[in-house]
């Protein structure tokens, strides 16, 4: 059956609701990216959620082993919102956004050839009046499609290899790593704390 082109004619109406409700997994490639942009601590950027605060039981990849338990990475959100959503409802990092910001909300399947099989819009992860007078082609969704996937499974790679590393600390009676040394993993260890009263720490001579 061929793809429901219509949905090619998507446009945002601007509502920030996609920014509020869902919370966004985040890969390594969009953190670095995020933090290149905005000087942010990796530790004010990222939110620990457990399976409770996410369903991706359906990608076990995503968890990562920490202290805590099994946990998924995501865009950190503040008052019920994405930190990064403008008082006027728009992204204030737009340009350098996740890259599931970036596809949302299509959600298609394409050929090893790159064809277009299926396309539908992901209308569960929240309310989203959108308008259907919009232009969106599928070259570019194709494009866009493909960075995330790469991005993913790059990060996937990192997830993998740390979670081996964790399972190895076990066996020999050692308690998993923390977030922030995942974070450091990732190459975006956060920045330490400042000395109590904001005095700089005292060099050594």
């Amino acid at each position: 059956m061929a793809p429901r082109l219509d949905k090619l004619k998507f446009r945002c109406t601007g509502c920030g609701n996609c920014c509020k409700e869902p919370l966004l997994p985040l890969t390594r490639a969009d953190l670095l990216r995020i933090i290149a942009r905005t000087g942010d601590d990796s530790a004010e950027i990222v939110q620990w959620v457990d399976r409770n605060g996410i369903d991706m039981d359906d990608e076990p990849e995503a968890f990562v082993m920490l202290r805590q338990g099994k946990r998924v990475m995501v865009l950190r959100h503040q008052r019920g919102r994405c930190r990064y959503l403008g008082v006027d409802e728009r992204c204030t990092i737009y340009r350098s956004r996740p890259l599931g910001c970036r596809v949302f909300p299509f959600d298609p399947d394409f050929s090893s050839r790159g064809k277009l099989l299926r396309l539908r819009l992901n209308e569960e992860a929240t309310e989203c009046p959108y308008e259907l007078d919009g232009s969106n082609r599928i070259d570019d969704l194709r494009r866009l499609n493909e960075n995330y996937d790469s991005g993913t499974s790059e990060h996937q790679e990192f997830v993998t290899a740390w979670n081996r590393l964790q399972r190895a600390r076990r066996r020999t009676g050692k308690a998993a790593g923390t977030g922030a040394e995942f974070l450091a993993f990732l190459g975006a260890a956060p920045r330490s704390k400042k000395p109590a009263g904001g005095r700089r720490a005292a060099r050594s001579r």
